[in-house]
């Protein structure tokens, strides 16, 4: 059975692991390559695993096995990463359903290597995991590049690489582009971005879309006509370099909110962003039973990019298993015929959106609500959940429903 490894596959040399509950409090720090964080032992812990119950045992533990049983049970994936934040700094391996494609994602969360049998080796050889691991090493030299400037960055700003670019429509679009290596923020926030060419450029706030664990940053946005800031930036090219401000904030995060059952995302137009950056995130999981998406566009192609995202939460090895059966995704078109037609505060209003969706009205006992979109539908939207009886939160002072005042134009 090989093992792989970022350079290629590797024997796998004779390892006696030993379960978790055998693991001693504290290890002795001895023996061969034995250092500071690396002790003797080699463990084999399960996905479903609290990694927190490892936090005081790190010293003894030079090697930890996570198994992958089926192909569609990602949650080594959030164990791996979980391990890493808690300040482990041995070795992880993933062993068994994990395939090529996912060998960037999983190097990505914190593993060094996986463990594949003989017969996945031979429907997937070393020339395939090579080549992945290579693509990744690509997004990291994107990652420490930033296409040169017409003037010098101010202090408070990094200079990124765009990296993807797709037009949905002739007023939509959605831009990736790498993420400074120190760069921090939460799941639902939203950061300043502007262009490098003025001696003073302008920046706009802009919801980040991709999630807090995500390599890159992904951003949703509007074209507008004649708008100082979109009419340049709609034409952005991979390649092309984009400002950002060092520090995100916004109230769209779990944060703000006291636990609930269950979690509406209101959005309108690309008032989706920070909610795609919500539903990729487990401590969105972790916090409500149940996430519904409520997105409402002009017409079917503007409702395209809230589809993608969905269909990509339920795939994801992350937060895959719960998204498939816990997230619900509600749209509604304004203008086009579609199946379902309407606003929001009318479907709302109306028990339209309960009805269709089999759940109860609003309730503060149960129910928590985000909110993103044009003025009028904020307005209107937190009118209905405080006539539901659900009070306004903040960072500060986390209630049951919380608004994004942040625009983009």
């Amino acid at each position: 059975m090989p093992l792989v490894t970022p350079r290629g596959f590797a024997p796998i040399e004779p390892v006696d692991f030993v379960p978790l509950d055998t693991l001693p409090a504290v290890g002795p720090r001895v023996g061969p390559g034995v250092g500071p964080g690396v002790g003797p032992a080699a463990v084999d812990l399960p996905n479903d695993a609290d990694p927190r119950a490892l936090a005081g045992r790190f010293d003894a533990i030079r090697l930890i096995r996570i198994p992958f049983p089926k192909a569609d049970d990602g949650r080594g994936f959030s164990l791996a990463r979980r391990l890493r934040d808690l300040g482990y700094r041995g070795r992880l391996r993933a062993q068994g359903h994990v395939i090529s494609d996912q060998f960037r994602y999983a190097l990505d969360c914190g593993f060094d290597e996986v463990e594949i049998d003989d017969g996945h080796a031979q429907r997937q050889p070393e020339a395939h995991w090579r080549s992945d691991a290579g693509r990744r090493s690509y997004r990291d030299k994107l990652r420490g590049r930033a296409a040169p400037a017409a003037f010098p960055a101010p202090a408070d700003t990094h200079a990124e690489t765009v990296t993807e670019v797709t037009h949905y429509t002739d007023r939509l679009f959605r831009f990736r582009m790498t993420r400074p290596a120190t760069f921090r923020f939460r799941s639902g926030e939203f950061v300043m971005i502007g262009l490098p060419d003025a001696k003073k450029p302008l920046f706009r706030a802009y919801s980040i879309a991709s999630p807090a664990w995500d390599d890159g940053l992904e951003f949703f946005s509007i074209k507008v006509p004649g708008g100082p800031l979109t009419e340049r930036l709609q034409r952005i090219r991979p390649g092309d370099t984009v400002l950002m401000k060092k520090k995100a904030t916004g109230t769209l995060v779990n944060d703000a909110l006291t636990p609930g059952q269950r979690l509406y995302l209101f959005a309108t137009g690309t008032g989706i962003a920070p909610f795609a950056s919500l539903v990729r995130d487990p401590e969105t999981y972790e916090k409500f039973g149940q996430v519904v998406l409520v997105h409402t566009c002009r017409t079917t192609a503007e409702l395209q990019y809230g589809v993608e995202l969905v269909a990509a939460a339920k795939a994801d090895p992350l937060v895959g298993d719960e998204a498939g059966t816990r997230l619900l995704h509600y749209a509604t078109t304004t203008r086009e015929a579609s199946p379902r037609m309407g606003r929001i505060t009318a479907r709302v209003e109306s028990g339209a959106l309960f009805r269709d969706l089999g759940l109860p009205r609003l309730d503060p006992v149960t129910d928590r609500a985000m909110i993103c979109g044009s003025i009028a539908m904020i307005k209107d939207v937190k009118a209905l959940c405080e006539a539901a009886g659900l009070t306004e939160g903040a960072n500060n002072r986390p209630a049951e429903f919380v608004v994004e005042r942040a625009f983009v134009g």
